[in-house]
């Protein structure tokens, strides 16, 4: 990962048009990688390989940016991938299109080994839950690490708890906790050049489920901050940049960006 940003109040209402039959395509086109439990048995019975659900969960894949968010802002999330992969041809991963897949896996995984007459079993489904969890966390760590630019959606549903006497907020998802730390302190790498030979930046510049009990969460600091319109323009400006052959879209957000 080479730069990590927080996009501030994120809200697509100023973005331009995206139907919902597009965002509908979009979640087709990423289901249902995580299918069957025989796919991932060893040779005994009650043994899952964590290779090969890691190979379900695109660990070796490399976007060229990563979208933390809230799950109950995935529609416009997708709208907003859709807008930056046609407009400005890069690849954009969201971390909710493997957060569905894993807990239906979970669940299978529970309905076979965890069912006790009509319940679960609290311990084994804590033992398969806490494996399944290490498993997606480990995936979107190795697929943060891959990307290019780390962007964190920052809305009321991703930073939902005010503490008005310090005036401080908080995270109650404990998945965007653990990507904005790791995004913190994972190693940082120069900006791929891949697309335009004119890239020239330097370094040095520039819970997807209910619950009934929340947990708060300070809120690991990006590279840098940006707000929703600045976000909009960048798209609007790197599609013109890209056009005449000037700069690489990635490159216009470097430049877009507050470092804090």
């Amino acid at each position: 990962m080479y730069k990590s940003v927080q996009v501030e109040n994120f809200d697509f209402s100023i973005f331009p048009y995206v139907s919902y039959s597009d965002v509908r395509k979009y979640k087709e086109r990423n289901k249902n990688r995580l299918i069957k439990i025989q796919d991932y048995l060893l040779d005994r019975k009650n043994t899952l390989s964590v290779e090969k659900i890691y190979e379900k969960l695109f660990v070796d894949i490399k976007p060229d940016i990563f979208l933390s968010h809230s799950h109950a802002d995935e529609d416009d999330v997708i709208r907003l991938a859709i807008l930056i992969e046609e407009e400005l041809n890069l690849s954009v991963f969201i971390d909710s299109c493997v957060w569905g897949d894993a807990f239906k896996l979970l669940r299978k995984i529970d309905e076979k080994y965890c069912l006790n007459g009509d319940t679960f079993d609290y311990h084994i489904r804590n033992h398969t839950t806490s494996n399944v969890f290490m498993i997606l966390n480990s995936a979107l760590h190795k697929i943060i690490d891959n990307c290019e630019a780390f962007v964190f959606l920052g809305t009321d549903k991703s930073i939902p708890i005010t503490d008005t006497f310090e005036d401080k907020k908080y995270l109650s998802s404990p998945w965007i906790y653990s990507e904005l730390q790791f995004a913190k302190l994972v190693r940082r790498t120069k900006p791929r050049q891949i697309a335009l030979e004119t890239r020239n930046i330097k370094l040095e510049e520039s819970a997807a489920f209910d619950s009934a009990v929340d947990f708060a969460y300070s809120i690991p600091t990006t590279d840098a901050i940006l707000s929703n319109h600045k976000l909009k323009r960048w798209i609007e400006c790197s599609q013109n940049d890209y056009i005449n052959r000037s700069l690489h879209p990635l490159d216009v957000l470097y430049k877009t960006i507050s470092h804090r």
